[in-house]
């Protein structure tokens, strides 16, 4: 496996699990109180713990992969890059556009965000997906 899955997959596995944990103290909030909490301290402490482990995961796998890790990009990773952000890009885009038009139905600004908030680790899990995906099939 390549050292750019093994980063795809390290990244798809952080962000599934942070983002469904987020997801559901949004979710358990909002049944008990009935109405969509603002929740920033959470929301912070997510927010470092994604990027502690993002950092720390991606040295790991420097270090246990050091020859790999200083390749430089070839022509044929950069096409799953771009693959994956364009997939990802479609995939926001939508859940936004979705997101505002729930915005006019309920009105509720803090299930706005949530929502936009939802549409990008969606996103972002589409993309790692759509990179291993491609690293997968080869092309």
């Amino acid at each position: 496996m390549a050292f750019k899955e093994k980063s795809a997959w390290l990244m798809l596995l952080a962000t599934l699990v942070i983002g469904s944990y987020m997801t559901f103290e949004v979710v358990q909030t909002y049944l008990v109180q009935a109405q969509v909490p603002p929740v920033l301290p959470m929301f912070i402490q997510v927010t470092v713990v994604f990027i502690v482990v993002s950092v720390v995961g991606q040295i790991i796998l420097a270090v246990t992969n050091v020859k790999e890790a200083d390749q430089q990009t070839d022509e044929r990773d950069k096409a799953f890059f771009r693959r994956g952000k364009a997939v990802a890009g479609i995939v926001l885009s939508s859940g936004v556009v979705g997101s505002l038009m729930l915005f006019l139905f309920v009105s509720d600004g803090n299930l706005l965000f949530y929502s936009c908030l939802l549409s990008l680790v969606v996103s972002q899990v589409v993309e790692y997906a759509v990179q291993i995906w491609s690293f997968r099939r080869g092309y």
